[in-house]
Parts: C-alpha cells; sequence; structure tokens
C-alpha cells in the first residue's frame, strides 16, 4: 500500500537498525507525505449533487402495440375488389397482402389485409430487443454502442429491433460520454485543488496544540484521529533526527527535533536528544574556539598545520555527541506496538549502538587544548542520563556519562562528581560483559572517596561518602565472583559488613 504512512514508518525504522540511513531518509520523507494526505475534515462536504437522469429509456417493441397507443378509427384492411381472378388485383404496399374475403357471398371477393409476422420472426425479433435493453442497463457506451451495430445488422433481415429503439440506444450512450466527460472534468478540479492544499500544508503546524487563525478546520488537537497522526509524525521526525545525526547533519536533525517539539512540545524523547545535541555542539564549539585562540597567540614559528588537531582526530572528538544520543531511536518502536513490548525494543536498539570503553574515551586531548567547562551543557548532560537510568536504558546512559567525565573538568561540586562515577559502575554492573570496565570504574569511585575523607570530605556529608562506598564495593565484589576471583570478592563483602 503506497499511501500507508504506517508502513513506510515501520520500514523507516527498520532501515534505520540496519544501519541504512539513506534509505531510512526516503522512507521517512514518504511518511510524511502519505501524513499530509492523512483522511482529515479539511472543508464542510459538498451538497447533494442533483439526479442527473441518466436512467435508461424502456425500447420501442415492434411486436406489440398497446391499446392506448392505436389511433382512434385505424382499421388493419386497405381496400376491396370485387370480380377477377387474383392476376387482376392490383399491386399493393410490402405490409398488405390480399385474400379471400369471406363476409361476401361474391367467390371472386378480395380485401387487402395487413401482412401478420409469424411467431418465429416475432420471438426473433424480441429476443434482439432484450438483448439491446439488457445494455443499456450496463450504462457501459462501449458495451451499448457494439449491440447497436448488431441489432442494424438483423434490422435489414427484419429480425432485429425497430429503428426507433436503435436511435434510442444511439441517443443513451451519447448522454453517458457526455456525463462522463463532465465527471472526468470535475474530478481533475478536486485534484488539483486537493494537490494545492497539499502542496500549503504544513504539518506540524497543522497538528500544533495551538494553532494559529480565527476558524480552524479540522478535527479537533484531542480528537483521535489527530493523536494519532501526531503521535506518527513525532516519530518520524524522530527517526530523520537519528538519521541525520549519524551522517554528522547535527544542524539538520535540531531542526527535526524543533518541529517535533512544535507539533507536540511535551515529548520527552524529543527534549532529551535535543538538549544532548545542544549540549555537544556547544563544546565542539567551544573547543573549536578555544583551538583557534592557541593558534592565534603561539609563537610566530608555529604553523597552524603543527598545532590545528588533524580532521581524523576532529572527526573522533566529535562522534561522541552522536554516540550518546539515542533518544530518536528509542522513540522509534513500531506504530503498531506500545507499552512492554516497546520498551523491549528501545533497549535492544540502544544495545545495538556501538559504545565506547571507558579507556577510549580518554583520548581525545592529544593537541593539549582543553575545553571549556560549561556547567548548563554538563547539568544537561547529566539530567538526559538520569532520565535513561529511570527507563532502564543503562546502555545510552553510560555514553553520556562516559562524555561527560571525558569533557568536564571541574565539576561543580564533589558531590557531583561521585554521583557520576558511582551511577558509571552501576550502569557497567547492569551490562552484561564487561567486568573489567566495571572494576575500573569501582576502583576509581572508591579512590575519589579516599582523597574525600582525606579532605575531611570536601563538603559531602559522611553518610553519602560511607553509602557510596558501600555500594561500590559491593559491585566490585560481584564482579570479582564472576571472575572466580574469590578472595578478592570475600573481602570486599568483610569491607561492606
Amino acid at each position: 500500500d503506497m499511501d500507508s504512512a504506517v508502513i513506510f514508518a515501520n520500514r523507516c525504522f527498520t532501515h534505520l537498525r540496519a544501519g541504512q540511513l539513506d534509505q531510512c531518509l526516503k522512507d521517512s520523507c514518504e511518511a510524511l507525505r502519505c501524513l499530509q494526505a492523512w483522511p482529515t475534515a479539511r472543508r464542510p462536504p459538498k451538497k447533494p449533487a442533483r439526479p442527473a437522469g441518466l436512467d435508461p429509456p424502456y425500447l420501442d417493441d415492434p411486436t406489440f402495440k398497446h391499446p392506448d397507443q392505436q389511433k382512434q378509427g385505424e382499421v388493419d384492411w386497405l381496400m376491396k375488389h370485387n370480380g377477377g381472378s387474383a392476376k387482376d388485383l392490383p399491386s399493393l404496399p410490402l405490409e398488405y397482402e390480399w385474400v379471400k374475403d369471406t363476409a361476401e357471398k361474391d367467390p371472386n371477393a378480395w380485401i387487402a389485409i395487413r401482412k401478420k409476422m409469424p411467431k418465429a420472426t416475432i420471438d426473433a425479433i424480441r429476443r434482439a430487443t432484450v438483448q439491446l435493453q439488457d445494455s443499456l442497463y450496463t450504462r457501459n457506451p462501449f458495451v451499448i454502442r457494439e449491440q447497436a451495430k448488431l441489432a442494424l445488422d438483423l434490422n435489414r433481415v427484419g429480425e432485429g429491433p425497430s429503428a426507433k429503439a436503435i436511435t434510442q440506444a444511439d441517443e443513451y450512450a451519447d448522454k453517458l460520454e457526455k456525463h462522463d466527460k463532465e465527471m472526468q472534468l470535475e474530478r481533475e478540479k478536486e485534484e488539483e485543488t486537493l494537490r494545492e492544499e497539499l502542496e500549503e500544508c504544513v504539518l506540524e503546524e497543522e497538528l500544533a496544540p495551538n494553532r494559529a487563525g480565527v476558524a480552524c478546520t479540522g478535527f479537533g488537537h484531542l480528537h483521535p484521529t489527530e493523536r494519532t497522526r501526531r503521535r506518527l509524525f513525532v516519530k518520524v521526525l524522530l527517526r530523520r533526527s537519528r538519521a541525520l545525526e549519524l551522517l554528522g547533519e547535527t544542524e539538520a536533525a535540531i531542526k527535526e527535533l524543533r518541529s517535533a517539539l512544535f507539533a507536540e512540545p511535551d515529548n520527552p524523547e524529543a527534549k532529551q536528544q535535543l538538549s544532548v545535541l545542544m549540549a555537544a555542539m556547544t563544546v565542539a564549539t567551544s573547543s573549536t574556539t578555544d583551538s583557534g585562540a592557541d593558534l592565534s597567540t603561539g609563537a610566530g614559528s608555529v604553523t597552524p598545520a603543527d598545532s590545528a588537531p588533524s580532521g581524523a582526530e576532529l572527526s573522533e572528538s566529535m562522534a561522541f555527541p552522536s554516540a550518546c544520543s539515542t533518544a530518536a531511536a528509542t522513540a522509534a518502536a513500531p506504530d503498531a506496538q506500545g507499552g512492554k513490548q516497546q520498551q523491549l525494543q528501545q533497549r535492544q536498539v540502544a544495545s545495538a549502538m556501538p559504545s565506547p570503553s571507558l579507556d577510549s574515551l580518554d583520548d581525545d586531548d592529544d593537541e593539549g587544548t582543553e575545553p571549556r567547562d560549561d556547567k548548563a551543557s554538563t547539568a544537561a548532560l547529566l539530567d538526559s542520563a538520569a532520565e535513561y537510568l529511570r527507563r532502564s536504558d543503562y546502555s545510552s546512559a553510560l555514553q553520556i556519562y562516559s562524555y561527560a567525565r571525558n569533557c568536564c573538568k571541574q565539576w561543580e561540586s564533589p558531590e557531583v562528581e561521585l554521583k557520576v562515577l558511582s551511577n558509571t559502575s552501576l550502569c557497567l554492573q547492569r551490562l552484561r560483559g564487561r567486568l573489567p570496565e566495571l572494576i575500573s570504574a569501582c576502583n576509581e569511585a572508591i579512590a575519589r572517596i579516599a582523597e574525600l575523607r582525606e579532605e575531611s570530605g570536601g563538603g559531602v556529608p559522611e553518610e553519602t561518602l560511607l553509602r557510596m562506598e558501600c555500594a561500590c564495593l559491593s559491585r566490585r565484589g560481584s564482579a570479582y565472583a564472576q571472575q572466580q576471583r574469590q578472595e578478592d570478592s570475600d573481602h570486599d563483602a568483610a569491607r561492606v559488613r
């Protein structure tokens, strides 16, 4: 079905999962096209059309004449003749014949009467007339004209419908053809009007909660049809945004997310994705600005080629915002499903995304240009990661925490730093097969807690330090047990007690 937006939206999701980004964008465009033509109330209904008077006529039957249609005083005989033999009788029209007049006593009395058709001829004429009448009921001009040609051939041999019946059939075929042309012109006019409306249609404005205009036509914002249409529209935009982000077109992805938020301002996935992309762009822009400032103030012997990072390094450093933003993919569950099945598929999408290891996230500052701290951007990243944790999307949360640890050189407070380290170990614990990274994260958190205790807590309550230390020790002990390091596991368990 080339007019089903749901089919194109689901195929767009499939292409996104398979990494076929160009096909994903193509299907998303087709889905948006189908959404524009979604059946909605755009104008008042048309007035009922007046009857066109296209009922087929009843054909003339030459074998029967109704008594009311007979002329008054009309008789079936033409003339009489007395005397003489049959050779002496005058000629008559074809429809008359001479017969003996039995009403007269003279044996040579003759009378000219109208010929009577044989029963076989009457039956043949009636069959041909019925066939021509049945062709009129089809309302198909081509069928009527073909049957009229056959009827005309039969009429010439005296076994077909009358000339009047054939004329009636031809006139009815002309009437049908004229009506078909008028209806075709009307349909073309309606299609042109609909095409112009679709070209002027802006979906995000049409589906927005508060539409501009004194009198807005169509269904209301809470109508089930509009809610389904808006939900599908936002999903398609989120998938487009994710595909554009993976293609490196961050600005286009942000534009799609803003359109989704214009149609559905409270959509949590679009909000999180937009905040992540904006924070990533801010960090990337500030890093580029600082690099340019270092080049402009450096020694005269240093060339830009020696100081500026290479294209490969820039692309590597810009890959983390793209990798950590999976909100669009989490909104890409098939439209016919929902609830728990949707959450399960969201986790599968998130786990399928490439997740760099903790060690690989520490190699971005090869050129000595440290990114500028942006507390607002860091807070936005941590809020997004916390939301992913609440939704049990540990892979996406880990990516954002890792990116935040790599970019932020000075935390807002030691407590925030400890929460990031503790939540990182929590994400690694919930993800299978990453025991070395889990142990490394727990070691880092426990070491940082020890440093803060030497600094009299650094403003963090002792109760908080103790609770986070016990959590990290418990996670590290569980990892040791899975690695068959029972002695180390028992040691951590004893420290927790």
